[in-house]
């Protein structure tokens, strides 16, 4: 197993116990950016293990499919936590948590039910537009966009209002990977399981400090 394919299985490990520790704080505290954080993460996860897979034997349709909606959906899961931690008991923030609920529906109701190109699985996969329906990808491009500003620039509004290092570290773990998939399209897509696995790193500290266990 080469090194690339070692990050993904890092990643994913990390990913499913941060994810597993999120769930268990949420059953303490019973707060929603808890919940939704641990969803994101067990997203996150199924997204590296399904990439493992296809490096390691191919992608089949089974698996791209939930690597095409893990790969989406995590995005929003975890910007509405963000939002939900940063403006709490705020309609807005139910709403937009509700939004990705909703849209996770969609999606997957989606994927199922239209043609998938299996022919394009046979290349390397960089974007989804070539082997998932326009539809699914539209639905993509509605979770992603407020996604980034919502789980960055939250998190980023979070420490410029109180300057608590978990704000900082969440919004630095939420821009490597954006980075990574940057670079992925430019053509340096070996730079995304490195860039993955340290955005989960600084993410988990993000986290495991807005338990408020943590130094300040």
């Amino acid at each position: 197993m080469d090194i690339e394919s070692v990050m993904p299985l890092l990643a994913g490990i990390l990913a499913l116990a941060i994810s597993i520790v999120l769930a268990r704080t949420y059953l303490q505290k019973h707060k929603v950016h808890h919940l939704l954080w641990s969803v994101g993460m067990l997203l996150w996860a199924v997204s590296d293990f399904t990439q493992l897979y296809a490096m390691i034997v191919a992608w089949t349709v089974p698996m791209y499919l939930a690597y095409f909606f893990s790969s989406i959906m995590l995005a929003g899961f975890l910007g509405a936590g963000t939002v939900c931690l940063v403006f709490q008991k705020s309609r807005i923030a139910l709403g937009y948590a509700w939004f990705n609920v909703i849209a996770a529906i969609a999606l997957a109701m989606t994927i199922v039910v239209t043609p998938l190109n299996a022919s394009a699985l046979q290349v390397a996969v960089t974007g989804a537009d070539p082997i998932t329906s326009p539809i699914a990808n539209a639905i993509a491009a509605v979770v992603n966009i407020p996604a980034l500003f919502t789980f960055a620039g939250g998190a980023l509004y979070s420490f410029v209002r109180t300057r608590k290092a978990y704000a900082l570290l969440i919004f630095i773990g939420a821009l490597i990977p954006a980075l990574g998939g940057t670079l992925a399209t430019v053509a340096i897509p070996q730079l995304l399981p490195f860039t993955d696995f340290f955005g989960i790193l600084v993410l988990g500290a993000g986290f495991y400090l807005s338990f408020g266990t943590g130094p300040a």
